[in-house]
């Protein structure tokens, strides 16, 4: 496990918001998209295939996963904890609520700075948020413990085709907070806007993801949907996220 530090200053510029689109320098953490990170950018290319997607032939979307405990008791020192648990269900009524297994993050991956820093900033904005709603510093938070359902996901669309993430349509996660997206790697693309609603489904918000962009919302009330894509020239075209 790691023992991690939020950026506390920075995630009061965040504060009551139930959602924001973000660059890593507003979240308070350094780019993805470095050398040192090259390993975890790369993975994306060893990810197995979704077999949970129907019409998955070729191929359109491949994924691992990885569940995070995070231990909030000292706001100074968050405690983050990786588990081997593989199955992932929704708390939703859509097939989504079925139990699914995922092949892991690959180990090398686990423990990533870069990726620690960045559970850490969206866990300490989670607890603040709540607290924010209770009335009470982060010193007196009832919180202390989180847990964070971590995929990494690569769609991928091909000449003549639109490629869909979320065939469900508009819909919520079944969580109290989300990362609906932080894109990683964008290439030969167009499309992939990403859309908040809130509780009525009304869009409040429309956007197209770059990369190192991502959106982070509240998702008890506030719904949410990702257009499809399809590349932009004869070739193959993908989308890497961090969900």
């Amino acid at each position: 496990f790691s023992k991690m530090r939020p950026n506390w200053r920075q995630l009061h510029k965040l504060k009551d918001k139930s959602f924001f689109e973000f660059g890593p320098r507003v979240l308070g953490i350094r780019s993805a998209r470095t050398y040192d990170n090259f390993d975890f950018l790369t993975s994306y290319n060893n990810l197995p295939i979704d077999k949970y997607v129907e019409d998955n032939d070729p191929p359109k979307r491949f994924r691992r996963y990885m569940r995070y405990n995070v231990n909030t008791e000292k706001h100074d020192k968050y405690s983050i904890f990786s588990s081997d648990e593989r199955t992932f269900s929704q708390n939703v009524s859509d097939y989504r609520g079925e139990p699914r297994s995922f092949e892991l993050i690959e180990p090398m991956n686990v423990d990533n700075p870069w990726l620690k820093d960045f559970l850490t900033q969206v866990s300490a904005l989670a607890v603040l948020n709540e607290c924010i709603k209770d009335d009470v510093c982060v010193l007196d938070s009832k919180i202390k413990s989180l847990t964070l359902d971590v995929h990494q996901v690569r769609q991928v669309a091909y000449p003549g085709h639109e490629s869909h993430n979320s065939p469900e349509g508009i819909h919520r996660d079944g969580a109290d907070y989300i990362v609906s997206a932080l894109v990683m790697n964008r290439i030969n693309i167009k499309g992939g806007e990403s859309i908040v609603y809130d509780k009525d489904k009304k869009e409040i918000y429309r956007t197209t993801l770059r990369e190192d962009e991502g959106i982070f919302q509240e998702d008890r009330e506030q719904w949410h949907h990702v257009s499809g894509i399809e590349p932009v020239r004869d070739m193959i075209g993908f989308r890497d996220i961090l969900g």
